[in-house]
């Protein structure tokens, strides 16, 4: 007497888990510098008002006058970001001695193009620089220009021989 038995190998099923969208699932923990969204047109960052304790009113009116002015924490809609309570920048977003700031994008790429203008006349100061000391001081300076750039280090890979 031979019995037919159900044999799993034959059935078929789908993979459930392959049809489901999956929502994304990787978790990292909340930064304390996390920042709303900058508004339409502006760029922000993170200055500091105080460190180790101590107010630095100088760092932060030296941005001020660079063009940073302090976000008020009411053009902000999410309320889970800090607010400012107290003090000279109540009303403005704000955390652990760091005051979020803005300014418009064009005057952030007029600055970051001022900055980049600055540091190659630097640059191609130097050899100049170099020429004249070996001239005042007798002695040759050798110059060699490279260039060289990189993302990071690279991985080494062990192999298994």
């Amino acid at each position: 007497m031979t019995e037919k038995r159900n044999v799993r190998a034959e059935e078929t099923r789908s993979n459930k888990r392959a049809e489901e969208a999956r929502p994304d699932a990787a978790w990292k923990p909340p930064s304390l510098l996390d920042a709303p969204e900058p508004r339409t047109g502006m760029v922000q960052r993170w200055i500091a008002t105080s460190i180790q304790g101590k107010e630095n009113p100088d760092n932060v009116y030296k941005r001020m006058r660079a063009g940073w002015n302090p976000r008020p924490a009411d053009t902000v809609k999410d309320k889970r970001y800090p607010t400012i309570n107290h003090g000279q920048w109540t009303g403005s977003v704000g955390i652990e001695g760091m005051i979020l700031c803005e300014m418009p994008e064009e005057r952030f790429k007029s600055m970051k193009d001022y900055m980049h203008n600055r540091n190659v006349e630097q640059n191609q100061s130097i050899p100049g620089e170099l020429d004249a000391m070996a001239r005042s001081g007798g002695i040759p300076i050798q110059q060699t220009r490279e260039s060289t750039t990189s993302r990071g280090r690279d991985v080494s890979v062990m192999t298994d021989d």
